[in-house]
């Protein structure tokens, strides 16, 4: 035994030894952890974005064959669009007249054999099951609760078995199309209508109409989902073109003849946690897909040839976002739409039993989406998102300069004593004014803090609302003292606060409900589990402003929001909100904080034009099988206007790549650090920061900034003009001052286009200091 457990020993010296020269070897040869990576990275998958194919689409002047041999009726032309449409699908066409380009509702050229009920339908040898869904204008979702169970049925216009019935009317460039499914008792509007470059489709909630049906066995059904021109700019098999998908910085999927077996899928602004709670996480170390936060899609034809940008204009909290690869439902057709919400089911429990229910009335409010048509240099992904921009209205500009290094630092946390909780001050006022001080020393010119657990009590348990100072980490003039620090060094601080979560249900809070009546609860972020309880949005203004004095006194004008981004439906008191409702609210509360810069973590859409500060920007797509190219198109839509950052860098594996990444998407670097080692936050709500301490991270944070703001400080206020790769794993973007970034992510040297780049090497050039 004893000669037994001496060969252990042996063993175990030589493995340390060994292990030890192996780490030797594999150190860098200086200490700053940028040495050129010698590994190659694959620049063909869907983390990049793939250069262009710059092959153009032909296509002939098919206005005569629309009317004459397609049967279709010229319904309205503006100045640069026509409308036509097939009365007996109605399914429309349209002519763009500055790409000369006819864009359809319907795949024109399927293969049609037999005729009466014999007749099939055919593309490229692929007979179409549910060809109906293809021909309709409209497709609709209803809800059958006249069984045991609440179920769905998909049908639309061209079903025999919805026996639907079509009335038109004319109205200003456009038309009036009055739709009865008798089948099913469901009656609605669609009003078509075309601008000078836009199609407009809108269903009004007030038409909608839902009568019973049968007189012996009497049956009642309520309308789901809309769908309208499910398949418009599907005719584009075996072109060159793509869809635009809002997924994480934006996604791309090519038009390929690669069969797909999934598709995309996915509910606008995530799940609506007030009607469908989501289950309980059990694997946490998951990262969870992206959540959408745009209600737009786009699609391209050809070559900087022909393209349109589609976006929710009235219904968006309620949708989803369908786009079908090629041969998914063995449907050789690629298609992006959105289907709109009408209604729900939801889940209610009453003692041990549950049930399911639906919204008894419609969401109240429009169903409308609009096409806005590109050409020539704006008909891609870059067109799509200015487009999109302006129609966002955002009027914010960031100032030129060096970029910020944003840095969350963690003040005050708690671990639970025996006689309540023990309080860990983890980076006091003056821990945080050197640390600020000492990393302008190494030229960091700029800084944007996010200070977390500043207040008394901290972050959790409702500290995050306390508008006093926290003792343990300062006196009152000391936070006054690193405010005003700040103001005369280039340095924004904004405090983090959660004025929408409240950890006690009811007991004078504004708490709210699910629909379903059950209290609203969600889990925080927090090692030890904390659960927390929405409160109504439409206080939101009211719990900052009646503190506006004590703010003052503080030197605080800056506010990292947390939970501003949630939208769900809920009930307050006797009234229901659902999200589109709650979406107005949250953005006429966040219109009352004007004397404050606000910021927040992925904020959506309808955030933007209120923000200062965007934090945990996405850098890729969910990258799924079907997607072909990872883009920047929030970073392409928000540069100039808002400071893109990145979530925190502490947890990046390997910093070379994510610094190539963050220049060519032009985010800015963040760090989450403390003073104190992180070894206090055991048994802390933060225990699962494991390495935070300032004096560890200070080299690489320093080194990081330099690395990323040599290249980016020549673009920062300008605007992202074009972005494209000029060969596999070679970036290019332009920007509105005259500056063009390139980006090389190979391990080999690209030389092309006028410019030669070393393996990894990123740089600025043109523009005025060219």
């Amino acid at each position: 035994m004893k000669r037994k457990v001496i060969s252990l020993i042996f063993v175990f010296v030589i493995l340390c030894v060994f292990g030890t020269i192996l780490v030797i070897a594999a150190a860098p040869a200086d200490n700053t952890g940028f040495t050129i990576d010698k590994r190659v990275i694959d620049t063909s998958t869907n983390f990049f974005t793939q250069p262009n194919n710059k092959e153009q689409i032909t296509y002939t002047d098919e206005r005569e064959k629309v009317v004459n041999e397609l049967g279709y009726k010229k319904i309205a032309e503006t100045g640069n669009l026509i409308l036509y449409r097939y009365d007996k699908t109605m399914s429309i066409a349209l002519y763009d007249k500055q790409n000369q380009y006819m864009w359809y509702s319907t795949y024109k050229d399927m293969e049609q054999v037999g005729d009466g009920k014999d007749v099939r339908y055919f593309i490229d040898g692929t007979e179409m099951a549910d060809v109906s869904r293809i021909q309709s204008g409209v497709s609709i979702q209803i809800f059958d609760g006249n069984g045991k169970s609440i179920s769905e049925i998909d049908t639309s216009i061209s079903s025999d078995k919805a026996k639907c019935e079509v009335d038109y009317e004319k109205i200003d460039n456009g038309f009036k199309a009055h739709l009865n499914f008798t089948a099913y008792g469901i009656s609605f509007d669609v009003l078509v209508t075309i601008s000078e470059n836009d199609l407009i489709v809108d269903v009004p909630y007030e038409s909608i109409e839902e009568v019973t049906v049968g007189k012996l066995t009497p049956k009642n059904y309520q309308l789901k989902a809309v769908s309208l021109f499910p398949y418009f700019g599907s005719n584009n098999y075996k072109i060159n073109g793509y869809a635009f998908i809002p997924d994480g910085s934006g996604a791309l999927v090519r038009y390929q003849d690669v069969k797909a077996t999934s598709a995309y899928i996915k509910k606008v602004y995530g799940n609506d946690e007030g009607i469908l709670p989501s289950k309980n996480e059990t694997n946490h170390h998951i990262v969870s897909d992206s959540t959408i936060s745009l209600p737009i899609y786009g699609i391209n034809h050809g070559y900087n040839q022909a393209a349109f940008l589609c976006q929710i204009t009235s219904g968006d909290g309620s949708a989803e976002i369908h786009s079908y690869p090629y041969y998914y439902q063995n449907t050789p057709l690629n298609t992006t739409f959105f289907k709109l919400g009408v209604r729900d089911e939801f889940m209610v429990t009453l003692s041990s039993t549950s049930m399911s229910l639906i919204n008894e009335e419609p969401y109240p409010n429009n169903y409308s989406i609009k096409y806005s048509f590109l050409s020539d240099s704006k008909a891609n992904y870059v067109g799509m998102a200015k487009e999109y921009a302006d129609c966002l209205g955002l009027e914010q500009e960031v100032e030129e300069g060096d970029i910020p290094l944003h840095l969350n630092i963690l003040g005050l946390d708690y671990k639970k004593g025996l006689f309540g909780k023990n309080y860990i001050e983890m980076t006091t006022y003056n821990d945080t004014k050197n640390i600020l001080n000492e990393l302008k020393q190494c030229n960091v010119a700029a800084i944007q803090a996010s200070y977390i657990g500043w207040n008394k009590g901290g972050y959790f348990n409702n500290g995050a609302v306390n508008a006093k100072n926290a003792k343990t980490l300062g006196s009152k003039n000391e936070l006054k003292e690193l405010n005003d620090f700040a103001d005369e060094n280039n340095i924004s601080i904004d405090y983090v606060i959660n004025p929408l979560i409240s950890n006690t249900y009811g007991y004078g809070n504004e708490t709210i409900k699910r629909i379903n009546l059950s209290a609203f609860d969600t889990k925080l972020e927090s090692s030890l589990e904390q659960e927390a309880y929405y409160i109504a949005p439409n206080v939101l203004s009211k719990t900052i402003l009646k503190k506006a004095s004590k703010y003052e006194n503080l030197g605080i004008d800056g506010f990292n929001i947390d939970h501003l981004a949630d939208s769900f439906s809920y009930r307050y008191k006797t009234d229901i909100y659902y999200r589109t409702q709650m979406i107005e609210e949250i953005q006429k509360e966040v219109e009352k904080l004007y004397d404050y810069k606000i910021s927040t973590s992925n904020p959506k859409a309808y955030l933007y034009r209120y923000l200062t500060n965007y934090y945990d920007a996405e850098y890729e797509s969910s990258k799924f099988g079907y997607v072909t190219d990872s883009i920047p198109f929030i970073s392409i839509m928000l540069s100039g206007k808002v400071n893109l950052f990145t979530s925190n860098i502490n947890y990046v594996s390997d910093y070379n790549l994510f610094i190539l990444r963050m220049v060519e998407y032009n985010l800015y670097p963040s760090f989450i650090i403390t003073e104190e080692e992180a070894y206090d936050l055991r048994f802390t709500n933060f225990e699962y920061l494991n390495s935070t301490q300032y004096s560890l991270w200070k080299d690489l944070m320093v080194e990081v900034y330099k690395e990323t703001n040599k290249v980016l400080k020549d673009v920062k206020g300008a605007e992202i003009i074009n972005h494209y790769y000029l060969a596999e794993g070679v970036a290019c973007v332009e920007y509105s001052n005259g500056k063009t970034i390139y980006v090389n992510y190979n391990a080999t040297k690209y030389s092309g286009a006028g410019i030669s780049l070393e393996p990894f090497e990123t740089t600025a050039k043109g523009g005025s200091n060219a």
